[in-house]
């Protein structure tokens, strides 16, 4: 977009043992944090930036956002949450060391006086939806398993198969000692076997190009959020038909009942006329809003407008 921009990963590293210790124990992995974060010290120490971005926060220590707000008193300190408060250790002490902190989860606006900001979708997604496709599957579902998730996945799949739709499933779980960790002590993968997940990721030309033949997406929030996830935002880009279990989404600008279907996540229904309803048009100007450009010139109060107004609670 014609900046100058540093970029530095927010955490020192993401495998899935780190990432691990970081959410159970900042303290397992201090010295790690401190290291890496001393030599993005040293790389900005002679520049001056007019924004600093961050998003989530969740490994930067207190002492280098101090650092960095001493380097630069006249940037602009914006913090971005795309989970959850109650998902995330460390969070509420940092806030107060931002100028302005945006969370895509309306309830944690409404309760820690932050501001309202839903997530966006890449230019990928823009594109999917001004093509016109042969759709070759119904519904459509890439992602980790966790929680519920595979139990409510399951009871779907159920249904659409049994009115003869075409369902393609890539169920991810980060490492088979997880799987079978899950499965002997708790019940999320109840009557499950082992062969229908994968251990590796699917990639990203993959996905897009079974998504992009796929007429519906499923999409399954986890139970102590309420923000709408990214895959729900990406879906509003892809012109997409979306089942999803977030009550929240029907307060959304965006929310038409054509092209949304929520259910209940303990009692999993999805109306066979859901399907077969014509997808409706979102208002370009409403979808704009949503987009990967908008999105960051709007953190950064560079739209020329403050509309927050994306929940239109009815």
């Amino acid at each position: 977009m014609g900046a100058e921009v540093d970029f530095f990963d927010e955490r020192p590293s993401n495998s899935v043992f780190s990432k691990a210790l970081l959410r159970i124990n900042r303290n397992f992995v201090t010295l790690q944090i401190k290291k890496y974060y001393e030599e993005i010290s040293l790389k900005i120490k002679n520049k001056t930036y007019d924004y600093i971005f961050i998003c989530q926060a969740e490994a930067t220590p207190n002492w280098f956002l101090k650092d960095v707000r001493k380097m630069n008193p006249n940037a602009k300190m914006v913090l971005m949450l795309w989970d959850s408060v109650a998902n995330k250790v460390n969070t509420l002490e940092k806030l107060d060391l931002f100028d302005e902190v945006f969370s895509f989860d309306k309830k944690d606006c409404d309760q820690f006086g932050l501001t309202f900001r839903p997530l966006f979708f890449d230019k990928e997604y823009e594109r999917i939806s001004d093509e016109e496709p042969i759709l070759k599957y119904d519904l459509f579902f890439v992602g980790t398993v966790h929680s519920d998730r595979y139990q409510i996945l399951k009871e779907v799949k159920q249904q659409f198969e049994k009115n003869h739709l075409h369902v393609f499933y890539f169920m991810y779980i980060p490492s088979k000692l997880m799987y079978y960790q899950r499965k002997l002590f708790t019940n999320e993968f109840n009557g499950s076997q082992i062969k229908e997940f994968s251990f590796v990721g699917m990639p990203s030309d993959q996905l897009t190009s079974k998504l992009n033949q796929s007429k519906a997406v499923v999409d399954i929030q986890h139970p102590k959020q309420t923000g709408l996830t990214m895959r729900t935002i990406e879906m509003l880009g892809a012109n997409k038909k979306m089942i999803t279990t977030n009550r929240d989404i029907q307060y959304y600008d965006f929310y038409h009942p054509n092209n949304i279907c929520i259910v209940d996540r303990e009692n999993v229904v999805v109306p066979t006329e859901f399907m077969t309803a014509p997808f409706s048009a979102v208002d370009k100007n409403v979808k704009k809003r949503y987009s990967i450009n908008y999105f960051v010139l709007d953190i950064l109060g560079l739209t020329g407008e403050r509309d927050h107004s994306f929940y239109v609670r009815k």
